[in-house]
């Protein structure tokens, strides 16, 4: 009892949510399973925790190490998988309607209690937010879902992630193909079937998202920065003949980046970038290996900082639902009037006047625009004085 009672109070200094509520309410002023796992994963409030089941995450080696042509996996053989494995990771693997999910991080939930029956938590929560090795994958960038043969595990899938673009290769020019990701389920035959009948089902949903996933993979910098291998000029067109810009990255790219970009080593990061997102998937499709948190502390590169930022938070899976909602706001407030709007002009050129991009209509506009639109999706808190510094800094 004495020991039971030490450990209780070591655990209030830690993390005082693990203890019963007051009065024996143990779900009193504590987070829902729903709101657990969309925090651990920066998903949208739409997504629940659909199925949960402890997995093995097999990713293939870098091509590094075996082919250096971009848009190729290597020699990958689905009879012999499991005696050629690259790295590997145990965890959990969740689906939600729209996202498949896997972490090395432990969750904050039991991961046998059902939606509807775990109101509360029953583990701690370590606000890590998409930490560990694993990914975020919405179901629209699966392209392919196999069985593979296997003795040793009941079930065993092999996984072909896409954004929308057809990889390059040898004979037509393009980004290099995302990772195969081969998963394998360890639970009993009903919970590994009862899942794979949730993906199913999801997967046939996630084809009415591609379009969405395109269209917001398209205004990605890292599709345009792994066109061509790094120090090689992208080339001039994409596969359906279009002139290839790059994509806007700020108004930095216009008007430069606060810094000095050589002493920031911002080239020798893309280059590390390169390497990463080459081997290990981008925007829709990007795996978490212990070299993007290591990445991140060494600091992002001024191009790649908003897509970054985008996946690490979350916004990037709520852009995806809806891509146009920006340009849609809009233009369905476009000429009205409000108080909120008022105040946003009188701030316009009070909002970080030394840097040049807001001593131009460039920069004044597009500050404009966002505050605007951001004033008619939230109604409640419409416009306050700071927004225009917070803003001003991200258009950055």
């Amino acid at each position: 009892m004495f020991l039971q009672n030490l450990v209780q109070k070591a655990q209030q200094f830690i993390d005082p949510s693990v203890l019963p509520g007051p009065l024996g309410n143990s779900s009193a002023g504590r987070p829902s399973k729903g709101q657990l796992f969309r925090h651990q994963f920066r998903l949208p409030e739409s997504q629940n925790p659909l199925h949960e089941i402890t997995a093995e995450l097999t990713l293939p080696k870098t091509k590094n190490s075996t082919n250096k042509s971009p848009g190729k996996q290597g020699s990958w053989d689905k009879n012999n998988w499991d005696r050629e494995r690259g790295t590997h990771y145990v965890g959990q693997l969740h689906l939600s309607e729209q996202f498949l999910c896997f972490s090395t991080v432990n969750t904050s939930f039991v991961s046998t209690a059902s939606t509807s029956a775990s109101s509360a938590f029953t583990g701690r929560t370590h606000g890590t937010g998409p930490a560990g090795n694993g990914f975020t994958l919405p179901l629209c960038a699966v392209r392919r879902v196999e069985r593979l043969h296997t003795q040793s595990y009941m079930f065993a899938l092999a996984i072909t992630t896409w954004n929308g673009f057809e990889p390059g290769s040898e004979t037509s020019s393009g980004a290099p193909a995302p990772p195969k990701l081969t998963i394998q389920l360890e639970g009993s035959r009903q919970q590994c079937e009862r899942f794979c009948d949730g993906l199913k089902k999801g997967l046939r949903q996630g084809i009415k998202e591609v379009e969405n996933m395109r269209t917001v993979a398209q205004g990605c910098y890292s599709e345009y920065f792994l066109f061509n291998e790094f120090d090689q000029a992208p080339a001039a067109e994409k596969q359906d003949g279009t002139p290839r810009t790059p994509p806007d990255t700020g108004l930095g790219s216009l008007f430069k980046y606060p810094g000095n970009s050589r002493k920031l080593r911002d080239r020798s990061k893309m280059r590390l970038w390169h390497e990463y997102l080459k081997d290990n998937g981008r925007n829709t499709t990007l795996v978490r290996q212990p070299d993007f948190h290591r990445l991140i502390r060494v600091g992002l590169p001024n191009l790649l900082r908003g897509e970054i930022w985008e996946l690490s938070s979350g916004a990037f899976y709520l852009r995806l639902q809806k891509p146009k909602l920006y340009q849609e706001t809009l233009a369905k407030h476009e000429g009205q009037h409000s108080v909120a709007i008022d105040e946003i002009e009188k701030d316009l050129n009070r909002s970080l006047p030394e840097y040049a991009g807001f001593q131009s209509e460039e920069g004044i506009g597009r500050l404009r625009r966002v505050l605007t639109a951001y004033s008619w999706t939230n109604t409640e808190v419409g416009y306050c004085q700071a927004m225009n510094i917070v803003v001003a800094a991200l258009l950055m």
